[in-house]
């Protein structure tokens, strides 16, 4: 009774919850930055979503993967000192000019996965109090892992940045071509 009280409450104001409950888990995941283990396991979900778009973009782009590892180890920068922890990698034989980009990009993947969960969490599971947090904090936990972290960034400069660059440019232009009727109507809706 008391739990169908707090999920009412929670579904009349779910933005309010929404962003309540995405500032703990944002401050959960900013203190466990402080311990090794404690970061891998606030991040783990997201850790191996992150390395999975990784080993299988590699794959699909013949960069031949050759290591997946989500364990954590930690490093120390040689020139500012400072510690940092790596959650997880993928290791390619074959990360070449042509599929860097794709293998190096492949965690925005999880974007359309976490809109999908967005919209067929429920579908699957439960609505409570403990369901609706799950639903959160995998959401969150997807759109972090999306963003591509700074070493992926840097295999894409590492090979021929100009193929590089070229690459989403093709794309981008090729989506336009594709699209452009219906951003027009869109545009004249306005």
């Amino acid at each position: 009774m008391v739990e169908d009280t707090i999920l009412n409450f929670i579904q009349s104001n779910s933005i309010y919850f929404v962003i309540v409950v995405s500032a703990i888990i944002g401050k959960i995941k900013e203190s466990s930055k402080s311990n090794m283990f404690s970061a891998w396991l606030i991040y783990l979900i997201g850790t191996i979503f992150h390395e999975l778009a990784h080993f299988f973009v590699s794959l699909i782009t013949f960069g031949k993967p050759s290591w997946i590892s989500l364990l954590p180890s930690s490093s120390i920068n040689e020139k500012t000192g400072q510690k940092s922890y790596t959650l997880g990698y993928v290791s390619s034989k074959n990360m070449k000019w042509w599929n860097a980009f794709f293998i190096a990009m492949a965690p925005l993947l999880l974007l359309p996965l976490s809109y999908y969960v967005y919209l067929h969490f429920f579908d699957y599971f439960e609505m409570s109090i403990f369901g609706l947090t799950a639903y959160i904090f995998i959401i969150i936990s997807l759109v972090f892992s999306a963003i591509p972290s700074g070493v992926d960034f840097a295999h894409i400069f590492n090979k021929n940045v100009i193929a590089n660059l070229a690459i989403p440019i093709l794309i981008g232009i090729g989506i336009y071509l594709t699209y452009k009727n219906n951003l027009l109507t869109i545009r004249s809706l306005f």
